[in-house]
């Protein structure tokens, strides 16, 4: 606090000044003001005339202008704001930060994706005709069985395919032979493309950008190392340090040398100022440490109250020492909620500690993060946690996760199918074959 005479002119942040006194300013969120009624100045992840509007949880870094909430997007959000999230039926839940549009997921049209195929429809252009056939079925409702003993056929003709087998790192292929998901890893439509070295848990199919990088690396590409003087928290997407390592040290970088004038040469992070009192994020302190007691307000931590909680922390508060999140809001998870949950789970939502999935938000992914596509045997490729078929599988293919094909030696029935979910053949076995699934040569 500055005084002049009866006349405070400058208090510490969080206060404003009134005849020789500082008062707090109304709204918790203000940083700086000049009365009761309104703020000049928002902490961090706030905006509005009163800051009492918190940033939107799609804001990148959740960051945001002051002004009007708007802010840059992080993946799988849209809008000015990034307050509107991407249809889940979008490739990887992601899609345009202006309007939304985006790349479609099986069974699925539209600008949005926002339509669906007909079910007998792999994919489509609109919600009358196929483009894509699940496999022994063509034409263009796909209500027509192909006479390929089991195996695919042209969606036009109906004439046979030629028999393949999908690149070795695919999870699924198109008959064509190109993949539509790769193991963890791999990218490309072959998934030949290693995942760059600093991903961690894979990376985009189409680009190769991480989803996540590896601690002290950050995007695109995760090859680029956070700098030594960040601490082990690691960096943001584009390089600036979470924290300093060094308490001597200020500035996004870390890189500007506190003046020698302070107190063991330390000085705030951000603004370089020496602490001379209580912290101006402090709402009490030990003044003859400088530490604080209790932070002004719930979202920050540290001795000096000089760290923010992570954006993924419920009501972005945190333990006051540790900086551990007490709760995380949707789509993060970890000790400091800093790490994403995957996009295919169920609005976004996951186990605080091991991040798996509650549930999927789509019946065509399976697995403990969703990632895994339902194999296109089953029935609408839908399937359960562990990859069993949900309604049972296509024509002629059969076990709890439709992996195998009925015998090709098996009679053939009205319906198409040759054989009953355990192999064995429905109406016997052409001549010159026997046994339950006709595989025994006479």
């Amino acid at each position: 606090m500055s005084c002049s005479g009866n006349t405070c002119y400058r208090c510490i942040d969080g206060y404003y000044p009134s005849g020789r006194d500082c008062y707090r300013c109304t709204y918790p969120g203000c940083k700086t003001c000049s009365d009761s009624s309104s703020c000049d100045t928002c902490w961090t992840l706030y905006w509005g005339p009163t800051c009492n509007n918190a940033c939107s949880i799609g804001c990148d870094e959740g960051l945001c202008d002051m002004n009007d909430g708007n802010c840059t997007c992080r993946p799988g959000y849209f809008g000015s704001r990034c307050d509107q999230r991407c249809s889940p039926n979008c490739v990887n839940n992601t899609c345009s930060a202006v309007d939304g549009s985006c790349q479609c997921i099986k069974g699925h049209f539209g600008e949005r994706c926002e339509g669906s195929c007909l079910n007998t429809c792999q994919a489509c252009n609109d919600g009358n005709l196929c483009t894509v056939c699940p496999v022994g079925r063509h034409g263009p409702l796909c209500d027509l069985v192909c006479d390929c003993n089991g195996g695919s056929c042209n969606i036009v003709t109906g004439q046979c395919d030629v028999q393949f087998t999908c690149p070795t790192q695919c999870i699924a292929c198109f008959n064509t032979g190109v993949c539509t998901a790769c193991l963890t890893g791999f990218y490309g439509t072959q998934c030949s493309q290693t995942c760059p070295s600093g991903c961690n848990g894979g990376c985009e199919f189409n680009t190769g950008i991480c989803l996540v990088c590896k601690s002290g690396y950050y995007k695109p590409l995760c090859d680029q190392q956070c700098s030594h003087v960040c601490t082990d928290l690691g960096c943001h997407q584009n390089g600036t340090c979470f924290h300093c390592l060094s308490p001597n040290v200020y500035g996004l970088n870390c890189n500007i040398q506190c003046s020698s004038l302070c107190i063991n040469t330390t000085c705030d992070r951000w603004t370089g100022e020496c602490p001379l009192s209580c912290n101006s994020l402090c709402d009490t302190c030990d003044i003859s440490s400088g530490n604080c007691l209790k932070c002004k307000t719930h979202i920050n931590y540290g001795d000096k109250c000089q760290h923010q909680c992570s954006f993924g922390c419920s009501d972005l508060a945190c333990d006051h020492t540790s900086g551990e999140c007490f709760a995380c809001r949707d789509n993060y998870f970890g000790r400091y909620c800093n790490m994403s949950c995957s996009s295919n789970c169920w609005s976004n939502r996951c186990d605080m500690e091991s991040g798996k999935c509650h549930s999927c938000s789509s019946p065509t992914f399976y697995g403990d993060f969703c990632d895994k596509p339902c194999i296109d045997t089953c029935i609408n490729s839908q399937c359960k946690r562990n990859g069993e078929c949900t309604s049972g599988c296509i024509t002629n293919h059969y076990g709890p996760k439709c992996l195998f094909m009925c015998s090709e030696n098996c009679n053939a029935t009205i319906t198409g199918n040759r054989c009953d979910d355990q192999g064995r053949c429905l109406i016997g076995c052409m001549q010159g074959y026997s046994g339950e699934d006709c595989r025994t040569g006479n």
